[in-house]
Parts: C-alpha cells; sequence; structure tokens
C-alpha cells in the first residue's frame, strides 16, 4: 500500500478525480473552512487553523479544533501575507493552514495563490496546483511522492 500525500485542497477546487484519488487513498484532504462558503463537509479532514478571526471560523462550535490559543500563525504567516497581499488575508490563512498540517501539496484555482506559487513553494516547502490546467502533473507529483 502506497503511502497517502497529504493535500490541502480548497473547496471551489474540488473535483471528482480528486476525490477519486482520496477514496483510493492516495492522498489525505484536508482543508479549513475559512470562507463563508466553504462550510460543507466536501472535505472530510479538517486542517490545523491559522491566525484565524471569529468571523472566520465556519465550523460548528463542537467541530473546532483545540483550543483558541491554537488559532495562531505559523512562524511563516507574516511573509506568507506579505506576499499574497494584506487584502488577501484569508488566502494567507488557507496557505498557513497548509503548511502547519505539513501538506505536500497545495490545490486551489484561486488566482491570487496561484501567482505567487514560486515564492510561497519556495518558502513552504509546498506544491502548488490548479487542477483545471494541472491536473496531470498534479497526478505525476502525488505518484512520484506516494512512492
Amino acid at each position: 500500500m502506497q503511502a497517502s500525500v497529504r493535500v490541502y485542497c480548497e473547496h471551489g477546487a474540488l473535483s471528482a478525480e480528486i476525490k477519486k484519488w482520496a477514496r483510493e487513498r492516495r492522498i489525505e484532504l484536508v482543508h479549513f473552512p475559512y470562507d463563508p462558503d466553504s462550510h460543507t463537509r466536501k472535505i472530510r479532514g479538517v486542517a490545523v487553523p491559522s491566525g484565524a478571526q471569529i468571523r472566520d471560523l465556519n465550523l460548528p462550535i463542537k467541530d473546532l479544533l483545540g483550543s483558541l490559543s491554537a488559532y495562531t500563525g505559523s512562524a511563516h504567516f507574516d511573509e506568507i501575507l506579505a506576499i499574497v497581499g494584506h487584502e488577501h488575508r484569508r488566502d494567507a490563512l488557507h496557505v498557513d493552514s497548509a503548511f502547519k498540517s505539513r501538506c505536500a501539496v497545495f490545490i486551489t484555482t484561486d488566482s491570487d495563490i496561484l501567482q505567487h506559487k514560486a515564492k510561497l513553494s519556495s518558502l513552504l516547502g509546498i506544491r502548488f496546483f490548479n487542477p483545471r490546467v494541472e491536473l496531470g502533473d498534479l497526478e505525476a507529483f502525488i505518484a512520484r511522492d506516494s512512492e
């Protein structure tokens, strides 16, 4: 049995193919619902939270992880925020949660993140993919990383 690759997937980037990989246990999907429209349970795994504000926590209280003191950014949060821009704070929360959750891959269709994927990857060691245009590259990376 091959090892599962931990993948942070933004809710809008989840496709049938990615769901299939999760069912096959090729990947372990995680996500944190920082965005108001991302609280549905399409992705079961809850990522480690970053420096969220109360308005960002779109989960029932019973489903929130850990104590409120756990909701702090990583040592790289300020750098992530500077890279994506302060006007994209929730994007920075998603990226930081992926880092704190030790994800190897971040899947998104968000151009505010993808335009900075080289800098973010260099800083965090996470590979960023847009599944709409890089699905083959993503699948190849997962196959290599799970060997």
